[in-house]
């Protein structure tokens, strides 16, 4: 779905703006890139500096809705999983949660804001796919003219 901004003065339509799902994921992006940065100038870890330059790159491409931009929010998705998983497991192995918990319920609970941010990236995945799938960008389509009539964007919309 692609929301259309009125122009107040003359009551034309105006270019499209960026749709309130993929602002949800480019909010998460600019927090990702922010804590890629900090943690890996902290660690002095050039993977997480990485990532951190390619979530900036992926923010603005999102929010420029760009197509290209939904495999970089899928790629820091897999990253974002696949390292949790990765410190999960050597917690696990280092005997981590045995020692610091008592049960699994505590367990649960102290991993319940990393399992949150899980949800939250496949969440904008979904999001992200669900806007460019299997169909010409409409922003793409309507970019060369200056303002389109709401009968133009109902003609253009995909059914």
């Amino acid at each position: 779905m692609l929301y259309v901004r009125r122009d107040r003065k003359d009551d034309r339509m105006i270019k499209l703006i960026t749709p309130p799902g993929m602002l949800l994921t480019v909010a998460l992006l600019v927090i990702y890139s922010v804590y890629a940065f900090l943690i890996g100038s902290i660690e002095e870890s050039w993977p997480l500096l990485i990532g951190g330059i390619v979530a900036v790159i992926a923010s603005y491409g999102t929010a420029m809705l760009r197509p290209w931009s939904r495999y970089l929010v899928y790629a820091l998705a897999i990253g974002f999983i696949g390292k949790l998983g990765l410190s999960i497991l050597g917690a696990i192995r280092a005997g981590y949660f045995n020692f610091q918990f008592g049960t699994s319920w505590e367990v649960l609970q102290s991993l319940t804001p990393s399992l949150l941010m899980t949800l939250l990236s496949c969440v904008c995945c979904a999001l992200v796919f669900r806007h460019f799938q299997g169909r010409q960008h409409l922003a793409d389509q309507l970019c060369a003219s200056e303002y389109v009539s709401r009968e133009q964007f109902q003609d253009q919309r995909p059914e």
